[in-house]
Formats: C-alpha cells, sequence, structure tokens
C-alpha cells in the first residue's frame, strides 16, 4: 500500500513538473534576410541608399559614408547609377559580388534613378527611371556626337575632349557614316571600349 501511494505521489509530482516547464520555442523555421536597394554609379565606386539617403564611397583605401558625398564627387551621380538590391546595409560588404555582376556590363544594366514613397497608410511605392542617352558614332575615327546637346567627343593625344565643334582637322570625318547608338552614360568615351566591340564596323 505504502508502494503504491509512494508511486502515486511520484507521478503526480512528475506531472506537475512537467506543466511548469515552458515549451521550447521551435526552431524549424528558416530566417530570411532583409533586402536593401541601392544605387551603384560603376565608374567611381559609389554606392546610394535612396531609403536612407546615405551615400558609401571609398576615400584612401577605406569606405565612408555620409549624406553628402565630398565636393569632388558630388559630379559622379548625376545620372549614371544602376540598381542593384543586396542582403545588406554596407553595400561595400558585397563590393566584389557587384563589381563581378554589374561593373562592365552596360548591355544589360541601364542607368536608374529610384524614388521610394511611403505613403500615411505605411504601403511602399517605388519609382524607377530609365535614362538612355542617343549619340551617333564616327567609328573609323572615334568620334562621338550628341545630338539633343549638339556636344562631339573625340581623342587627342591620348585625352577624351568635348566641344560644340570639332578641330577643324576632323570636321570632314562627321559628314556620313556614323551609326546611331545608345548608351548609359552622358559621357560617351567612358563606354568606348564596349562601343568599339559592338559597334565599330557596323557603319
Amino acid at each position: 500500500m505504502k508502494i503504491h501511494r509512494t508511486l502515486l505521489t511520484a507521478s503526480m509530482a512528475l506531472a506537475f513538473a512537467a506543466a511548469c516547464v515552458p515549451a521550447l520555442a521551435d526552431d524549424t523555421g528558416t530566417a530570411t534576410k532583409e533586402t536593401h536597394h541601392y544605387v551603384y554609379y560603376r565608374d567611381h565606386e559609389i554606392y546610394f541608399a535612396p531609403e536612407s539617403k546615405t551615400y558609401y564611397w571609398m576615400s584612401d583605401g577605406k569606405w565612408q559614408s555620409g549624406t553628402i558625398l565630398p565636393a569632388e564627387s558630388q559630379g559622379y551621380v548625376r545620372g549614371n547609377g544602376i540598381g542593384v538590391d543586396l542582403d545588406t546595409e554596407r553595400p561595400y560588404e558585397r563590393h566584389e559580388y557587384v563589381v563581378s555582376h554589374y561593373k562592365n556590363d552596360p548591355a544589360e544594366h541601364e542607368t536608374t534613378t529610384t524614388q521610394r514613397t511611403t505613403s500615411d497608410n505605411g504601403t511602399v511605392s517605388t519609382t524607377t527611371t530609365t535614362t538612355k542617352y542617343k549619340y551617333t558614332y564616327y567609328g573609323d575615327h572615334g568620334i562621338y556626337f550628341a545630338p539633343e546637346t549638339k556636344i562631339y567627343y573625340w581623342n587627342a593625344d591620348g585625352k577624351w575632349l568635348s566641344g560644340t565643334e570639332l578641330p577643324a582637322e576632323s570636321r570632314a570625318y562627321v559628314r556620313s557614316g556614323g551609326v546611331t547608338i545608345e548608351l548609359d552614360t552622358d559621357h560617351p568615351y567612358e563606354r568606348n571600349e564596349y562601343v568599339i566591340a559592338h559597334y565599330r564596323n557596323k557603319h
């Protein structure tokens, strides 16, 4: 009889203890990383985060950040950016990936300006504008002409120059033979290697 009571008492104690122990959380769920949008200015290794209005740039071998770029870099972010989405709040942590996928691929990635707005009810809307610049390219002489701005771009002594008129000795080269192209930059010589590879022999 005593043994039966002892077993009964032990069973009740174990049941009470089990009820007091909180259930373990289910750790089988898969964590998802938040995606952050950036505009990447690949010609000058600059990132801009539209949501936080923060720039990220390289200076003296170190990545810097701030809401305003250094004065000498501010002219680099006027229309040459491409939109990228990364899983980090520090875009430079994925810089090698970004360079390998976006740096030298103007055929697949276009210039974009992205603006995100949040309404009163918390809904986030994204507006992306793609910009293309048209040129007439004279491949035999490496000359570009922008019809909208009436500006020529040409190479002289290893340097790219621009102006509303070509040097006198080059004006005869643009009377015929040009091919119309579109680029994602307002400085066409920045894509000169790409243009040579794709358009040099098409005029």
